[in-house]
């Protein structure tokens, strides 16, 4: 397949039929707006977007793809760079003739029908609108299921650019947190050690973001972090909360450096995770889903704590055990708080 840098977009020639939509009800106001309107599959954009869906291609590429519009305002707002919006339009509404039915606004386009495709073409408008920088282009039906991820009707997909995921780098995004500035601020960091399934990453990450970690920092990840089923399954908290990857010894010097405790979730040993008292600044480590932790982050200076188990299994999934020790750690400190608080305010 031919390559196409990211620079592609401002500087390959055009090979795409250009309309012009104009701003029909209730935008009528003597103005257009020019899309450009694919719909080939065999379009190279086309297939070079849909060749990001392989780990392979988005390494070599460093971009990714984004499904979805709520994931793709939440990679805007958090700073990502998008190179190109794709969305699903009908394009019998884009190509229709002045004056035929299926224009907007002609008299046999009335009704729940009329509001809907009026809706449809204010969607281009209101991207364009709401994100400037962002180039917009529609897709036809042939088209857009190039893109889609298996049998999924999604509306909107975007290209970007993968984002640094480096954790020398990892200071100075979290600095760029408002919620971390305050040097006396708790801070809670959440290690992922070998983590294997994208699923469980995005699981993960929204309740990272949930909980307002400062960060996710992943030790010798086997998953890759932008497989669009891990962005899909985080709801956008991918692009929310700040990620480091390193190996273990990388990520655990890291931390020391930063006076971070540590505490491991066993499911073979460790202090019952409830009664251990977590400091200001804590990390809770979670291991892979087949192996756990097994005797990595068993050196000193790290405290192993487990959950206990009522039944027959002896484990939780990585995002379930992740969720309530990290819920736990954010428990203690309100409660500690609130304690303060009252000693202050009595």
């Amino acid at each position: 397949m031919e390559k196409l840098p990211l620079s592609c977009y401002s500087t390959a020639p055009s090979v795409l039929s250009h309309r012009s939509l104009w701003e029909q009800p209730p935008f009528r106001r003597g103005r257009y707006l020019s899309f450009e309107v694919i719909t080939s599959p065999s379009n190279p954009r086309v297939k070079w977007a849909a060749s990001l869906r392989d780990a392979r291609d988005r390494k070599r590429e460093g971009c990714i793809v984004i499904d979805g519009a709520s994931n793709i305002e939440h990679a805007v707002a958090g700073g990502i760079e998008c190179a190109e919006l794709f969305l699903a339009e009908r394009l019998e509404l884009f190509l229709a003739e002045p004056g035929s039915a299926a224009e907007p606004g002609s008299a046999a386009d009335s009704g729940s029908a009329s509001q809907q495709r009026h809706q449809e073409a204010s969607n281009a408008y209101e991207w364009r609108k709401r994100f400037p920088g962002l180039k917009v282009t529609l897709l036809g039906p042939q088209a857009m299921s190039k893109l889609q991820y298996g049998d999924r009707d999604l509306g909107e997909i975007a290209v970007a650019k993968m984002p640094d995921t480096s954790i020398e780098t990892l200071n100075e995004r979290i600095a760029g947190r408002s919620s971390v500035t305050v040097p006396e601020a708790p801070q809670l960091f959440l290690v992922l050690d070998r983590m294997e399934k994208p699923g469980n990453l995005g699981a993960i990450l929204r309740t990272a973001d949930a909980a307002g970690a400062t960060a996710v920092l992943m030790s010798d990840p086997i998953c890759e972090i932008w497989n669009p089923n891990a962005i899909r399954s985080s709801l956008g908290a991918i692009f929310r909360v700040p990620i480091g990857v390193g190996t273990e010894s990388g990520v655990r010097k890291w931390l020391d450096g930063r006076g971070v405790a540590l505490f491991a979730a066993r499911a073979d040993g460790g202090t019952d995770y409830s009664t251990v008292p977590y400091p200001s600044r804590t990390a809770v480590v979670v291991g892979s889903e087949a192996l756990g932790l097994e005797n990595r982050w068993s050196n000193q200076g790290v405290t192993s704590v487990h959950i206990p188990m009522g039944g027959v299994i002896d484990s939780l999934n990585a995002s379930v055990s992740g969720s309530i020790l990290v819920f736990e750690v954010i428990r203690q400190w309100r409660n500690s708080a609130n304690a303060r608080e009252r000693t202050n305010n009595p």
